[in-house]
């Protein structure tokens, strides 16, 4: 879902399955699928996903713990193709439980979100947001359409890669939404491990590292709050060329740099643990 102050890899799908052609006379082995993005199978797929922030914030020598834990279960259905792959992502369900000393505890569901998430990816998975849906003030302070749509799939190299194989990208954000901005961008280093067999079905696995840096600034309740954070990040996709689509994902990232908020002298130290999933569940 890639809440504001969290990396963004998240981190996650659909792809164009390439193959070798025949040469003269005897046909030569099938080339290894391409990584890159086109129409899945069936055209709509189901992910659940779920993302858990863990900051403290050290307010002059007395911490303060803050969590942050959210859960969706995640339509998705896909047309056209190419370059100008469209996603429609409905929150089916939707939680939210945000947890602070000050607040207590915050609690918002799919309820408190109107319409569905549109962007477009191309064949790297390079998303760019079409249209976003209406947020409640509790969920916009987890959730970021415009990051959802820039990382929500892994970039992939739109070629056919080997075992063993390295490649790097890196996203980038620059959105100014109802209730805040957020900029920053994250360095990938991906390395294709090679196959991996998962209830019978054979995927490719991805690792990866991540180094994210961002700057984000919002109100909430009344308040005005901007953080500066950097950090990095480890984690996995499997690539499943036989559904065009990434059927998990995995991050676990650590950021730290400070926040100002209106109504402190002084900015205040965070240190934040991430943890994000991904998995397909329903789909050809």
């Amino acid at each position: 879902m890639r809440a504001r102050v969290v990396l963004t890899a998240l981190v996650l799908v659909a792809p164009l399955t390439a193959c070798a052609g025949s040469g003269s006379g005897t046909a030569g082995p099938s080339a290894p699928p391409a990584l890159a993005y086109a129409m899945p199978p069936g055209g709509a797929v189901t992910y659940l996903q779920s993302d858990t922030v863990e900051m403290v914030i050290d307010m002059g020598g007395q911490l303060a713990n803050v969590t942050v834990e959210m859960g969706a279960t995640l339509d998705m259905t896909f047309a056209g193709g190419g370059d100008a792959l469209e996603v429609t992502a409905t929150f089916r369900e939707f939680e939210l439980s945000a947890t602070n000393p000050l607040a207590g505890t915050q609690r918002a569901d799919e309820s408190q979100i109107d319409g569905p998430l549109v962007f477009t990816i191309d064949r790297t998975g390079a998303g760019t947001l079409v249209s976003a849906p209406q947020l409640g003030e509790i969920v916009s302070t987890g959730l970021s359409p415009a990051s959802m749509a820039a990382g929500f799939f892994p970039r992939l190299p739109a070629r056919a890669v080997s075992a063993g194989e390295m490649w790097t990208d890196t996203v980038s954000i620059d959105a100014v939404e109802d209730y805040g901005t957020t900029r920053g961008r994250t360095v990938y280093d991906f390395h294709a491990v090679g196959d991996t067999v998962v209830d019978g079905r054979t995927y490719l696995k991805v690792a990866f590292t991540s180094f994210d840096e961002r700057v984000a600034q919002s109100q909430q309740m009344g308040t005005d709050i901007m953080q500066d954070v950097a950090g990095e990040g480890v984690g996995y996709y499997l690539w499943d060329a036989a559904r065009n689509l990434v059927v998990e994902q995995s991050i676990e990232g650590r950021l730290e740099g400070s926040m100002e908020v209106s109504m402190a002298p002084a900015p205040l130290g965070i240190d934040m643990v991430v943890v994000q999933h991904l998995k397909l569940v329903e789909g050809n």
